[in-house]
């Protein structure tokens, strides 16, 4: 993620920094024609839009002074501030045709999160952040209030904290449920840890690596891990933050197919018998995750691998066109990676 450096940056970097939360439309109530009362607008705005971009920002903030200050009418992002509890920026994605607001982000400074961001909800950050943040390194650089409704990865209703490349987000349509991710350079971990993500890729055996270029300490669901990566995913491995276990590792080297079409036709028939699959693994696993595959049974979908005892899916992966698994990742027997 960047950095934010200040709130006018941010706002022209808005669609970087919310890559996670992608923009989604959701149909706000039908409004009145007349303007809002607390709306004030130096721009071309309907008084049909500006009262719904305005009703918006009244739920998310309160009745606050709201200036719309630029639009533009090509995408329909519209700008403006807030001025009442907290001097705030904040940014709207409106559809003109459909007349409904897509997504809000009201962005404030650091100093102002008293004000604003309910008591129960620092105090949980706080208590997160106990043992979350052993190293004590987050530091709150500014925080949002977004609202983007239908959005289908589940980033619709939330807080989110920036750090220096460190995110908290709090999401209150899920009981105030908690991710994170504090990014750091591998000068700043163990070394130890380093070298285990190196040699579980290495263990993976597909000849081509790309080398780590940093580590992100996460938080999502019940997983606790590092998750080592490069820029672009190309490797990744996932260690448990407490336990120190391997849970997964992938190198999209080893995707050796072209499009959707030849994977199709490369997996229309299972590429490795059950048999097989269990003998090309064994020895990977067993030294990945420390899990014996005699006596385990196997699913076979398409290119993946589900390996099963008693029933209960405890490794999966994935073949490319050589038989050859790119991808293996342990499954947790009480759903928690960490």
């Amino acid at each position: 993620m960047n950095k934010w450096n200040s709130i006018t940056a941010t706002v022209a970097a808005l669609s970087i920094l919310l890559g996670t939360a992608p923009v989604a439309m959701a149909q706000q109530p039908a409004a009145a024609t007349t303007p809002a009362s607390n709306a004030q607008t130096s721009v071309n705005l309907d008084p049909t839009a500006t009262k719904r971009l305005t009703d918006v920002l009244n739920t998310l903030a309160g009745k606050q002074t709201i200036e719309f200050t630029s639009a533009y009418t090509d995408a329909w992002a519209v700008y403006g501030t807030l001025k009442g509890t907290a001097n705030a920026d904040f940014i709207q994605n409106y559809d003109s045709k459909k007349g409904i607001v897509q997504s809000t982000s009201i962005i404030y400074k650091a100093a102002d999160m008293d004000k604003v961001m309910p008591p129960d909800l620092r105090s949980k950050v706080a208590s997160f952040l106990k043992t979350f943040d052993t190293d004590k390194v987050f530091k709150t650089e500014a925080f949002w209030r977004v609202y983007s409704p239908i959005d289908e990865g589940g980033f619709k209703n939330y807080w989110v904290l920036w750090g220096k490349n460190q995110s908290i987000y709090i999401h209150l349509d899920q009981g105030n449920k908690i991710m994170a991710s504090f990014l750091y350079s591998l000068n700043d971990v163990k070394a130890a840890l380093t070298n285990k993500a190196n040699r579980s890729l290495k263990t993976l055996g597909i000849p081509t690596t790309q080398p780590f270029e940093y580590t992100l300490r996460q938080q999502e669901n019940n997983d606790t891990v590092w998750h080592f990566r490069n820029e672009d995913d190309i490797n990744i491995v996932l260690i448990g933050v407490k336990t120190g276990k391997v849970w997964a590792v992938k190198n999209g080297y080893g995707m050796d197919w072209d499009g959707d079409k030849d994977f199709a036709k490369a997996f229309a028939k299972p590429k490795l018998s059950k048999n097989q699959a269990l003998s090309a693994a064994k020895s990977k696993v067993q030294s990945l995750f420390g899990i014996n595959l005699k006596g385990y049974t196997v699913q076979i979908k398409k290119n993946e691998y589900t390996f099963l005892k008693k029933g209960a899916a405890t490794v999966v992966g994935k073949i490319n066109k050589k038989g050859v698994f790119y991808s293996l990742e342990a499954m947790p027997a009480n759903g928690i990676r960490n």
